[in-house]
């Protein structure tokens, strides 16, 4: 058996509801574990970009994340570090040279902001959003700024599979019909676009610790792991509305989505040419 789909990233931009979505079609099975991380090697190891996360480091274990397997089921994953680190596609492409890519692509300075609100409700930093872009250096700035210059990182993925293996869902049409971007995947990966699947569950919805001891907490990822692996989802959805709270997500000054988004212009025009897209939403 051989893994044939990949969400490769961008992180923010709704991989987590396609993964889920994907997953309920019934000739595919999603890995029983996203962000297995498995294609990354050392890179991840190096300097552990994703929350501590263990990666898949064998291709049994890797395999075993399709226990369920059944003969007529088309296999995927998702890992949303895949898109950033230049070697990963060339390795996916040497496991399976009929890989099927999926991109999904996020205007760079909502991604990053959502990146940055993400870790801050973690607890894992303090510093200011604009702060962190000022130092321009640093993890924080690799994972909130660099993972939007996306031209590169798109670029390589088109290069190794070409177009007709690569698929691109923007972030802006999948959260305003989602139903119609994933029966453009199925279409995709070629099984039965007309199946329907549940969109009523929300996942990944924006929500805040009540108090900074809750926030320290939620912070301990092993603690956060236990938790969703001994409760039932029923009881976990109860205890976050216990000691979480639901709002609008805090936005971004005008100043500021100038700057970032003056720093990014380069790469927008880069990408617009790469994929004959007008992209003038994500240069205002």
């Amino acid at each position: 058996m051989k893994v044939r789909i990949f969400i490769v990233g961008a992180p923010k931009a709704g991989t987590t509801s396609l993964h889920y979505y994907l997953n309920e079609h019934p000739e595919i099975l999603m890995s029983s574990v996203k962000e297995p991380d498995f294609f990354l090697e050392k890179e991840i190891d190096d300097i552990g970009l994703y929350y501590g996360t263990t990666r898949i480091e064998t291709s049994d274990k890797y395999h075993n994340l399709f226990s369920d397997k059944k003969d007529e089921e088309i296999f995927g994953e998702s890992s949303v570090s895949y898109l950033y680190y230049p070697e990963v596609p060339k390795r996916i492409k040497e496991y399976n040279t009929e890989a099927k890519i999926i991109i999904m692509l996020r205007n760079p300075v909502d991604r990053a902001f959502s990146h940055y609100l993400m870790d801050f409700k973690l607890g894992l930093l303090s510093d200011k959003f604009e702060d962190v872009f000022n130092k321009k250096e640093g993890l924080k700035f690799q994972q909130y700024f660099l993972l939007g210059n996306y031209y590169e990182q798109v670029k390589r993925y088109l290069d190794e599979f070409t177009k007709e293996n690569v698929h691109i869902i923007w972030y802006s049409d999948f959260k305003k019909d989602a139903e119609q971007e994933v029966k453009k995947a199925f279409e995709f990966i070629d099984v039965d676009s007309a199946y329907k699947v549940n969109f009523k569950t929300v996942h990944n919805s924006f929500f805040m610790p009540k108090g900074k001891i809750i926030r320290k907490i939620y912070s301990i990822v092993w603690l956060r792991k236990l938790l969703l692996f001994l409760f039932p989802f029923t009881l976990v959805t109860f205890i976050k509305s216990t000691l979480f709270t639901k709002g609008e997500k805090p936005k971004i000054t005008n100043e500021s989505r100038k700057i970032f988004t003056e720093y990014y212009l380069d790469d927008i025009c880069k990408l617009e040419a790469l994929l004959s897209i007008n992209l003038s939403e994500w240069r205002k």
